[in-house]
């Protein structure tokens, strides 16, 4: 029997004597998992675009179009954003799902689409640990504009020799909501960094020496280290669990 799904970045187990599988199934270095394309032999992630070009757009491609970049990592983060924040000009406008963009959009979207392709130029290793490792330490930041915010973790690495690596791990971003001033945005974006920190503290096996976070909004921090009870109820409710901020 023949195996049609198999791929390791051990070089001496895709011998064909020792698994055989079919070579004609697809790339033998470069296989689809989670979304992404993984080169076993470099041992990283890099991303496939598919572009939808027609000569007129409608709310209804731009957003077939953003549901075609899937970003399981939250890598594409700002190029995601600039998507929706389109897409939310787009529903200001009251446009019907099949309504031909206004020319100047268009013009935007159409410059927009064309770029994507560069996405498919940067990898991402698959590896963020050292080995030997003698101590880890999880690094977030968080940060918010008037029109999105988002956060971003990164994970340090130092091993017994000294040696350390910085990786960019995960982010996620979201399209910031109407009339809603800086300081409750750059407030949201702690509570989001705090939620992915969380995940992927979760989603680690090995043990985490130290935790940082970090904002540069010296209002979020100050509402931060309120008691809830003291700041107003939009504030106050925005806080999750205390001890899990607490605990970070």
């Amino acid at each position: 029997m023949n195996l049609h799904k198999w791929c390791t970045n051990v070089p001496q187990f895709n011998e064909q004597d020792i698994f055989p599988f079919d070579r004609n199934s697809e790339q033998i270095n470069t296989v689809k998992t989670l979304g992404l394309l993984w080169n076993s032999v470099s041992d990283t992630f890099t991303y496939k675009v598919s572009v939808s070009k027609t000569p007129r757009f409608t709310k209804r491609d731009v957003l077939s179009q953003i549901a075609r970049i899937y970003d399981p990592l939250g890598l594409l983060g700002p190029v995601i954003a600039n998507a929706k924040i389109f897409m939310q000009q787009l529903w200001l406008l009251k446009l019907t799902q099949n309504k031909i963009l206004p020319s100047e959009l268009s013009q935007q979207w159409d410059a927009f689409i064309n770029k994507l392709q560069y996405l498919e130029a940067p990898s991402v290793p698959k590896c963020v640990l050292l080995t030997s490792v003698k101590s880890i330490i999880v690094q977030g930041f968080a940060d918010a504009s008037s029109k999105a915010y988002g956060a971003v973790v990164y994970i340090q690495a130092v091993s017994k020799t000294g040696e350390t690596r910085s990786q960019l791990l995960c982010s996620t971003s979201r399209v910031a909501p109407l009339k809603m001033t800086i300081p409750r945005l750059e407030l949201a974006a702690w509570l989001l960094l705090v939620k992915l920190t969380n995940k992927v503290l979760t989603a680690l096996t090995e043990r985490v020496d130290s935790v940082k976070l970090w904002t540069d909004s010296s209002i979020a921090l100050s509402w931060i280290n309120t008691s809830p009870h003291l700041l107003k109820t939009f504030v106050a409710n925005s806080f999750p669990n205390p001890t899990v901020v607490e605990g970070l």
